[in-house]
C-alpha cells in the first residue's frame, strides 16, 4: 500500500526533479502492523542507494550546499550522530526519494561485523553505508530487533539524530 504523505507523493516515489522541499519530514501514523510510527524525510541522493543503505549529509560539499539535505553513503567509522536516515527502498544517483528516520525499518549489515538483537546499531567501520553492532556504552542511532549476519538486511528501530 502506498503510504500518502499529504503533499501528492508517496514516500516509496523517486524522482529525478524535487518533488517536496529537501529536509520535509512526514509522520507515518501508526497501523495494525505492530511497527509503531515512522518519520521520513526527504532527500536528493548523490550516490545510488539500496535497500539498507545508511545516509549522511554530503561532507564534501560546498558550504551553502551541506547545509541542504544532499546524502551520501555514511562514511566508515562516522559517528551514529551524523546518520541522517537509512534508505527503505532504491534511490538512483542523483534522484529524489524518501528515506526512514525514525521507527521500525531495516539497515544493511556491515562487511566485518555481525548485528547482533537488543544492542545498539552504528555506522559500520568496513564499508559505506552499513551499520554494526555497538558496545552497550556506545551513542547509537537505533537498535536491533534481530541478529544478523555479514551483509544481510536487519530488522531495527531507528533515531536517527542529524536532520
Amino acid at each position: 500500500m502506498a503510504i500518502d504523505t499529504g503533499i501528492g507523493i508517496s514516500i516509496t516515489q523517486t524522482s529525478a526533479t524535487q518533488q517536496a522541499p529537501l529536509g520535509q519530514t512526514v509522520l507515518k501514523p501508526a497501523g495494525t502492523n505492530g511497527e509503531g510510527e515512522q518519520v521520513w524525510i526527504y532527500v536528493q541522493a548523490l550516490e545510488a542507494l539500496v535497500v539498507g543503505n545508511v545516509v549522511v549529509r554530503n561532507a564534501a560539499a560546498a558550504p551553502t550546499i551541506a547545509n541542504t539535505l544532499t546524502v551520501t553513503k555514511s562514511i566508515t567509522g562516522m559517528p551514529a550522530d551524523a546518520v541522517v536516515g537509512v534508505a527503505q527502498h532504491a534511490i538512483s544517483l542523483n534522484y529524489y526519494g524518501w528515506v526512514l528516520q525514525k521507527g521500525q525499518g531495516q539497515v544493511l549489515t556491515d562487511g566485518a561485523g555481525v548485528i547482533i538483537g537488543g544492542l545498539g546499531i552504528t555506522p559500520g567501520a568496513a564499508v559505506a553505508g552499513t551499520a554494526e553492532g555497538s558496545a552497550p556504552t556506545a551513542n547509537a542511532f537505533g537498535y536491533a530487533l534481530e541478529n544478523s549476519a555479514v551483509g544481510t538486511l536487519c530488522k531495527v528501530v531507528l533515531n536517527c539524530p542529524s536532520s
